[in-house]
Parts: structure tokens; sequence; C-alpha cells
């Protein structure tokens, strides 16, 4: 682990929010229009209500049908993210997951935008650019936007033919020598990456479900390491618990040198070390330090989410509540339009992050319509 705890322990005198952002260049954003809008998982609930006809449905009929006209009209686009497709998989019955599938299809697309850890990186890569200078080893420019699960979670995605001699990528030949032509070849990837969208979201069938079982399938395997992390917030309530002063003082410096230490720490190593450079060398200044750590737009979401989480002592920390922050991460900066929960849109406007951002931040989805 990298030796991140002293420029965190000087850090955590700096209270101020930086508001001068470091946008990545290495992450491209896609053009405008069409608006960017993210719906958190109980919208899209809702939205499958207001598809299927279900008798609580009646509601959200009118911002279904928003979302549906402002898609066709190219007026916006409703990307999904790895959450999505991580806590559709924890639904029980596989009708709630089909329902799901089906309207997430009509109105997103499978439209993904790329995952936290992967927007942290980028991040990450144009501050130490900025601060220190490029890396002999540059990341790899990437879209924001892009399609389809793999995409979601940060890998190329897409299928490829392989020999069995050599493991040698032949999807090109094979392309050409199709017996029905290339453009068939095409259609028939297309198409299975399609199923392979619809199945990932569906999940697997009652009867489907004992065969992967013995198979090793486990949906919940994902969620141990959000386990850990939220353990690690339960942990630290204690510790303000024992302090309340910090908790009217400086809670948010405390949450922000947790972030460096515990989230961003192997990333900021692996750039550092690129570029043959110290932490303490490149964030020597508290001061500095602080701007520049929120400067990464991600970060400022993350911190100051966690930190009115962590401000309220009557605050239970829920392995979703880390889910939601990293969804909200990557996506408020990013996103024109963030319609999230009660909680989580009153922290975002209440700290001035969606001011900052001049990101509209939505609990109601009946609201959407007025905006897209």
């Amino acid at each position: 682990m990298f030796r991140a705890a002293g420029v965190c322990a000087e850090m955590s005198r700096m209270t101020e929010v930086a508001t001068t952002y470091t946008w990545p260049e290495t992450l491209r954003h896609p053009a405008r229009p069409p608006k960017l809008v993210y719906l958190d998982l109980n919208h899209w609930v809702s939205l499958a209500k207001a598809h299927t006809g279900h008798r609580d449905g009646g509601p959200f009929r009118g911002a279904l049908a928003a979302c549906v006209d402002a898609v066709t009209a190219g007026a916006a686009v409703f990307p999904i993210s790895d959450s999505i497709y991580m806590e559709v998989s924890k639904i029980g019955q596989y009708r709630q997951r089909r329902d799901l599938r089906d309207v997430i299809e009509r109105v997103s697309g499978y439209r993904v935008v790329t995952s936290r850890v992967v927007v942290a990186e980028h991040e990450i890569e144009g501050l130490l650019d900025r601060l220190i200078g490029p890396s002999p080893d540059p990341i790899n420019a990437m879209n924001y936007l892009d399609w389809g699960v793999a995409r979601a979670f940060g890998m190329v995605g897409g299928f490829r033919i392989k020999s069995k001699d050599n493991d040698e990528d032949v999807t090109d030949e094979v392309r050409s020598r199709h017996a029905a032509g290339p453009e068939a070849f095409d259609l028939a990837l297309m198409k299975a990456e399609l199923e392979l969208n619809r199945r990932t979201l569906d999940g697997p069938t009652a009867e489907e479900v004992p065969k992967m079982r013995g198979l090793g399938w486990d949906p919940m395997a994902a969620f141990e390491v959000n386990s850990r992390r939220t353990t690690q917030e339960m942990e630290q309530v204690e510790r303000f618990n024992a302090d309340p002063s910090w908790r009217r003082g400086r809670i948010r410096d405390v949450v922000a040198a947790r972030e460096v230490a515990i989230e961003i720490n192997s990333m900021l190593w692996r750039g550092l070390s690129a570029r043959a450079t110290e932490l303490e060398d490149a964030f020597g200044d508290p001061e500095a330090a602080r701007r520049a750590f929120d400067s990464m737009p991600s970060f400022d979401v993350s911190v100051s989410l966690k930190t009115a989480y962590h401000r309220d002592p009557s605050h239970r920390w829920k392995p979703n509540d880390i889910q939601d922050i990293d969804a909200l991460s990557s996506t408020v900066p990013y996103c024109d339009i963030v319609v999230t929960d009660k909680e989580a849109a009153s922290h975002l406007v209440q700290t001035g992050v969606s001011d900052r951002l001049q990101t509209i931040v939505l609990s109601n989805l009946a609201d959407l319509a007025r905006h897209v």
C-alpha cells in the first residue's frame, strides 16, 4: 500500500472546496446535444412499472413518454452504469429483472457510461500530467459514453475469433470468408452482443439457477468488496462518535484524506511511480494538495457525499450507499441531468456539488420532463 499518511494528515487541516476542476483530456466527452441523463435504479423500476402497465406505474407514464420522446427526437441519451448492472443482478425474481431489461433496452439502448474506477484513473493521470508532466506510459484515451456491458465495467468488449492453434486473432479473416458475406458476419456478431447485454440483465431463470450455482455462479460475490468498504465507513463513524468535535469542524478534511488513502491510493502510486516521483514531492504543500485532489470532479462528488453522510451521526451505512456514491461520482460530473434518491439529491444540492458541476440533480422522476 502506498504511504499517503503524512500527506493525508496535513490535508486534514484544510476545509474549503476547490472550485476549479481538472478535466482529463483522455476521457472523451460526447458532443452536446443530446443531453446525458442518468437515472438510478429506483427510477428505472418506476419506468418499468409504467412500461408494463403495473398498477403502481400510473404516476410514471408521463415520465416514460417524455424519455421515449427525447430519445426518438435525439434530444437525450439515458446511459446506464456498472452499478445498474450489479444492482439488477441482486433482484431475486426473474420477471422483475426481465421487465427492467425491457424498459432499459427501450430507453437506453444499452448506452453506458464507464465505471468510477476508470473515471478516477483518467482524472488522476490528468492531474499528474498537469502537476508533474506527462507519463512515459500514457493512459489510452477512451470514450466516457459507449455501448454495452463490457464498456460499463471498463473493458474492451466485443466478440473476437481466435485460432485453436496459437490463439491468434483471426476475426478479420473469418469475416472476409464468411459464406453469406461480411455484412452478414457483422450482423451475426451484433445480434450476439445484443443478446449478451440482454442476458446479463435478465440473469438466469428459476430453472437455470441450480445448474449455474453448480458451475460456481454466485450473484452476491461481486458485492463483497462493497461490504468491506461499508465496514470501513462504519468504523469511521465510531471514531467520529468518540470525538464529536470533528463533525462540527474538519470532517470533510478527514473524509478527503481517507479517500486518498483508501480509494485512489493504488492509482496514485502507479501514476507517480511512472513519473519517478514521490507523493510528498508532488503534494508536499498541504493547501496545494487539498486543492489538487478536490480539482478531480469524481473525487469532489465522492468526498462531498461521504462527508454529508458522516456529518449525520444517525446515518446507518449500507452497501447500497457505497454503490450509489460510486455511480454518482462517475455521472454527476459528466452528465447533464442526474435523477437519484431524495437523500443523495439533497446532499448534492446543499453541499454545492450540483452548482459547481452545473449538473441538474433531481429526485422526482416527474420533474424530468421539464428538462429533456
